[in-house]
C-alpha cells in the first residue's frame, strides 16, 4: 500500500507568511514606540557654564521684552523667563511634574503651557498632560483643560487651542471654559483616525490648520476648511507666519541635519531660511515674535532628543546674517520650546 504525503498549497503558505511578517514588523514598531514614549528617563541635573551676569549680550540692548522656555536646570522641567535687554532670569513655575511648551498671550500678560500627570513624562508621550494658564503679574495658575497638550493662542487672546488624545484639536473659550472640537483625524480631516496631529497651529483667520502628521504617516501639511490636506513635505513643527502670509518649519538639509525653512502660503514651495553655521546647528523649536521680526529657536551640537539633549536657546533678528544669532542660555541641561514677546519692533 503506497502512502501519499499531503502537500500544503503554496497559495496558502505565501499569504500566511506575508501576514506573519507584517505582524512582526508592526510588533517591532509598537515596541520601539513604547520604549521611546515611556522608558526614556529624566536627564540628570546639570550646571550653568557661565554666571548669569556674563551672558547679557550688548547687541540685545535694542530689544525690549522677554523670552520664556522650558528647562530642567532646577532638576525637572519648569518654565523660565528671561527679560530683555537686561538678561534677568526668573523661574516661573516650581512643580514636581514636567512642564513645557510655554506660549505667550498676544498682549504679553499671560502664558499657557502643558503640565504632565506624573513627575517625569517624556515629551514623546503626547497623552498624559493638562493645559494651564499662568498670569505673569500675579503668578496665579489656572487649570484650563484636562488631558490637553501643545497649547497655543488665538490672535485676539480670547481662546486657546490644544491637542487632545493625539488626534484631536480643541478650541477653549477663556470666558466660560467652553470647549469645541475643531479638527479630528478620520472625522473632518481626510487622514486615518489614528493619525497624530503634532504641534497644531491654527491660522490667524481660523480657517486652516498647520500640523505635523505622525503615526500613520510622516509629513507636514495644511488642512483646509473642508478637511482636505495639502502636504508641505517632511520635517516637523510647522507654524504660520504673520497674517498667514507664509509658514515655517524644521526640515533636513542643514549643517547638522536640520535647518529652518520658509514656505509660501499659496504654492507651499519651501526655501531654506536659516541654518546656523556654528557648533550649535541642530535646530529645533522655531518661534516668531509677536512683532514678526525676531525668531527664537533651540539648537544642539548634535543631540536630538527634545527634552534630554543639551539644547541652548538662541535669538535671531530676521534679515541679519545667520552667524549673528545670539545665544540666550548657557547651561549644560536641556532648554527647549522657547517663545518671545517684544513690546515694540526691533529698532
Amino acid at each position: 500500500m503506497t502512502s501519499r504525503v499531503t502537500q500544503t498549497p503554496w497559495r496558502i503558505l505565501l499569504p500566511l507568511a506575508i501576514v506573519i511578517a507584517v505582524a512582526g514588523l508592526f510588533l517591532i514598531y509598537e515596541i520601539r514606540a513604547v520604549k521611546k514614549r515611556d522608558t526614556l528617563s529624566s536627564p540628570d541635573r546639570r550646571e550653568a557654564v557661565l554666571p548669569a551676569a556674563a551672558v547679557v549680550d550688548t547687541d540685545q540692548q535694542s530689544l525690549d521684552g522677554f523670552i520664556v522656555w522650558s528647562s530642567n536646570r532646577s532638576g525637572n522641567h519648569d518654565i523660565y523667563l528671561k527679560r530683555l535687554p537686561d538678561g534677568a532670569v526668573q523661574q516661573l513655575t516650581n512643580h514636581p511634574h514636567t512642564e513645557y511648551y510655554p506660549r505667550i498671550s498676544p498682549n504679553g500678560k499671560q502664558i499657557v503651557f502643558a503640565r504632565s500627570h506624573q513627575p517625569w513624562v517624556s515629551q514623546r508621550n503626547i497623552y498624559p498632560w493638562d493645559v494651564y494658564l499662568l498670569d505673569l503679574k500675579s503668578g496665579k495658575e489656572r487649570l484650563l483643560a484636562k488631558n490637553g497638550n501643545l497649547p497655543t493662542w488665538s490672535v485676539d487672546g480670547k481662546r486657546v487651542f490644544f491637542q487632545r488624545h493625539g488626534n484631536t484639536v480643541v478650541e477653549l473659550k477663556l470666558r466660560n471654559n467652553r470647549e469645541r472640537i475643531l479638527y479630528q483625524s478620520g472625522q473632518n480631516i481626510k487622514v486615518p483616525p489614528k493619525t497624530a496631529l503634532e504641534t497644531p497651529n491654527i491660522s490667524a483667520k481660523g480657517d486652516r490648520l498647520a500640523v505635523t502628521f505622525r503615526n500613520t504617516m510622516r509629513a507636514t501639511g495644511v488642512v483646509g476648511s473642508e478637511g482636505g490636506v495639502r502636504k508641505t513635505g517632511n520635517g516637523c513643527q510647522l507654524n504660520w507666519g504673520p497674517g498667514d502670509r507664509y509658514l515655517y518649519k524644521i526640515d533636513h538639509g542643514g549643517k547638522m541635519e536640520n535647518a529652518l525653512y520658509k514656505i509660501d502660503a499659496e504654492t507651499l514651495a519651501a526655501t531654506k531660511w536659516f541654518d546656523a553655521p556654528g557648533d550649535y546647528s541642530h535646530e529645533y523649536f522655531p518661534r516668531l515674535s509677536n512683532t514678526a521680526d525676531v525668531l527664537v529657536y533651540g539648537a544642539s551640537s548634535g543631540g536630538h532628543e527634545h527634552d534630554t539633549a543639551d539644547y541652548e536657546i538662541f535669538l535671531w533678528v530676521i534679515g541679519e546674517p545667520a552667524n549673528q544669532a545670539k545665544r540666550i542660555t548657557f547651561h549644560t541641561g536641556n532648554d527647549c520650546w522657547p517663545d518671545v514677546y517684544l513690546s515694540r519692533p526691533v529698532s
